[in-house]
């Protein structure tokens, strides 16, 4: 896209004068908010407390929800790494409240997604206007910096924010059902193995429980007569397979 190619002086000269003056930027996070998250290095908890900020009821199976969190939370890491202080900080985090409010709200084009952009912008590096700039403690570079985040995030995927935002979804129903299986008590093997899936002699050796020596030949005898019942039912059925 060709708008988003130019320098920050070209996307300013895009904006009427007559519009310079009734601009305003949202405060999104308050600076205890933001303190409060440079305080923390782990992602996860900055993603706990956005949610908060957010209100977020359900993150975890909300797309909506999810989606703006995951927003909010890239582009503060994004300022906390470029080193912004807290004034820019707060300044970055209207910005990105601004340009998805347009969207989520007043269903904005790109195109003047982008003009609004400009307009926050303006009188960065452009001494004529910085009287009626908004953001002028970020300098030129920081600025292109901004401008290359939006491209990359917010511009270069608008029309699956348009379509979130527009687009009715079918409920999705998530569960999981789940069958325990209680064991049975630990004087027994659980579970019991298949009797024919191993010969007699290893189950009675690793496998069988432990035998009180009173018990073992009523064991042994119960052995002894499952292995000549189960020959026998191997026997029959070789006899009648041998018939003609």
């Amino acid at each position: 896209m060709a708008t988003q190619e130019r320098s920050v002086t070209e996307i300013q000269d895009d904006v009427p004068a007559g519009q310079l003056e009734n601009f305003s930027l949202p405060e999104f996070l308050s600076p205890s908010q933001i303190n409060t998250l440079l305080e923390i290095e782990d992602v996860d908890e900055i993603q706990r407390l956005m949610e908060g900020f957010l209100n977020a009821q359900d993150p975890e199976t909300n797309l909506k929800e999810a989606v703006l969190v995951d927003y909010y939370v890239s582009g503060f890491c994004w300022g906390k790494d470029k080193n912004f202080n807290l004034q820019q900080l707060s300044g970055l985090m209207g910005l990105l409240h601004l340009l998805m409010e347009n969207v989520q709200d007043k269903k904005m084009r790109l195109e003047e997604n982008i003009l609004d952009l400009a307009r926050a912008l303006t009188g960065i590096g452009h001494s004529p206007l910085k009287d009626k700039g908004r953001l002028t403690f970020f300098d030129v570079d920081q600025a292109k910096d901004i401008i290359d985040y939006f491209k990359i995030s917010l511009f270069q995927h608008y029309r699956l924010y348009e379509c979130m935002f527009t687009v009715p979804r079918d409920p999705m129903v998530i569960g999981a059902e789940q069958i325990v299986e209680i064991p049975q008590p630990a004087d027994a093997p659980f579970p019991v193995p298949l009797e024919e899936g191993i010969p007699s002699e290893m189950y009675a050796k690793f496998l069988a429980p432990p035998v009180p020596k009173g018990d073992l030949e009523t064991v042994e005898a119960e052995i002894n007569e499952k292995l000549r019942v189960q020959e026998e039912a191997f026997t029959s059925k070789i006899e009648n397979l041998q018939k003609p």
